[in-house]
């Protein structure tokens, strides 16, 4: 799956998710449900979320 977050979008990762393409503009956002955090892997290592890049590889998002 590919995911595009333009300008001013925000998705909640609310399960673990697979990606193979994940893309954040600037001014987007990748969160958790309140009291939760979201933890990126890529290509099994730990990657931190930054906005203005863009991912690819087998991308796990996991809610814990």
């Amino acid at each position: 799956m590919i995911v595009s977050l333009q300008n001013g979008s925000a998705w909640t990762v609310t399960e673990t998710s697979y990606l193979s393409k994940l893309t954040v503009a600037a001014g987007a956002s990748v969160r958790a449900p309140a009291g939760r955090t979201v933890t990126m892997t890529v290509n099994g290592t730990t990657i931190a979320l930054v906005p203005g890049h863009t991912y690819s590889g087998n991308i796990e998002l996991t809610v814990s």
